[in-house]
């Protein structure tokens, strides 16, 4: 067992002082005195339940719309993603994955030494999903079928009728879809439906982070068949058994005021989108609409992805995410989720830096 590198998590480790960073996906972060709580003097500090706290769990049950036995909480989305696919992954499984995309939902296979076989969507066709594609990758023994919806890096949604072919796919090969939805919530006005609506073979991940500034929480869950629950706790038994009781209790603080975190979300978006919209027409070097759900866009470059990074950096101290951590080299990520001052700047300088290397 040989896992990738987490190249895009240790770039962020190299840049974490760096001020001026639009590149990142969530939302703004929110602060623990922004809750306007205080933490109960009995909080248990030496237990909490393997499968998350009985009321965080009703709590994403009644959020997902599904049955409280369909939930396990986990050490945020990435501990979710590796748990369902330690637990159906075997050597050599063939298992195809929606691109561009987040590389852990990629390269935690590859780590598990499966044959990994991306299905590359194009910018051209605005980043469409090509389900006859993804039907021959898949070539009637795929264990697993990876997507993002919203997708990251692109923003794009998958809507209802893509979700039953793909759910109708992994009928017909005996497989599984696995799709991380914790940016699906930021499409505010045509939100597509959970992949837990389209029988047992689907499995929903998602967390607070991204939608409510609330990172550092590391809560996240998997939404799926009981019966692949239980398998997916099996291997949480060997990795963080329970989650932490206070950053559980902040999450449940978070789920029941969530749609104050959601309108948060769409005013910094709508004020961040409106800003690169008109600093766009000034980067002809730059292709791409800016997508109108989501937090995070994928321009494709005229100048090359590595240069315009370091120069961002060593000139400007600005950082973008290059498309070469989503499989990309000639794209890179912007995230829309920030201070609206500092995406402004950040804006101007990548409009300097295009110029200059142009």
């Amino acid at each position: 067992m040989e896992f990738p590198p987490f190249e895009h998590l240790r770039f962020y480790e190299g840049v974490h002082d760096v001020r001026l960073n639009i590149s990142y996906s969530n939302i703004k972060g929110f602060t623990l005195g922004e809750f306007h709580k205080t933490l109960p003097k009995d909080l248990d500090l030496n237990w909490t339940d393997e499968r998350g706290p009985p009321e965080l769990r009703r709590l994403i049950a009644r959020h997902s719309r599904v049955t409280m036995d369909r939930v396990l909480v986990t050490t945020g989305a990435t501990e979710a993603n590796f748990l369902a696919n330690a637990a159906l992954v075997q050597p050599r499984d063939r298992v195809v994955v929606d691109t561009p995309n987040y590389s852990p939902l990629r390269d935690c296979a590859a780590g598990l030494g499966a044959s990994v076989v991306p299905v590359v969507r194009d910018c051209r066709d605005g980043w469409s999903l090509d389900l006859d594609r993804f039907r021959k990758s898949v070539g009637n023994r795929a264990k697993l079928l990876v997507f993002a919806n919203l997708n990251n890096p692109t923003s794009t949604p998958i809507g209802r009728n893509e979700l039953q072919e793909l759910a109708d796919i992994a009928e017909e090969c005996d497989g599984y879809v696995l799709v991380d939805e914790t940016f699906r919530e930021l499409a505010f006005h045509n939100t597509p439906p959970s992949v837990a609506e389209f029988g047992p073979r689907m499995i929903a991940l998602s967390t607070v982070t991204k939608v409510g500034g609330l990172g550092a929480l590391r809560v996240g869950w998997i939404v799926a068949h009981p019966r692949l629950l239980d398998q997916f706790k099996a291997v949480k038994d060997y990795t963080t058994v329970c989650g932490s009781s206070v950053s559980q209790l902040l999450a449940m603080w978070a789920l029941q005021r969530w749609s104050f975190f959601r309108r948060r979300a769409k005013n910094i978006l709508d004020r961040n989108r409106k800003l690169v919209e008109e600093a766009l027409p000034r980067m002809p070097a730059l292709q791409g609409d800016v997508p109108k759900s989501g937090s995070v866009m994928f321009p494709h470059s005229d100048v090359k992805v590595p240069k315009l990074a370091q120069r961002l950096l060593r000139v400007y101290k600005t950082i973008i995410a290059e498309g070469r951590f989503f499989g990309m080299d000639d794209h890179f990520r912007m995230g829309l989720g920030g201070d609206a001052d500092e995406f402004h700047q950040g804006l101007k300088n990548l409009e300097r830096s295009l110029r200059e290397l142009a």
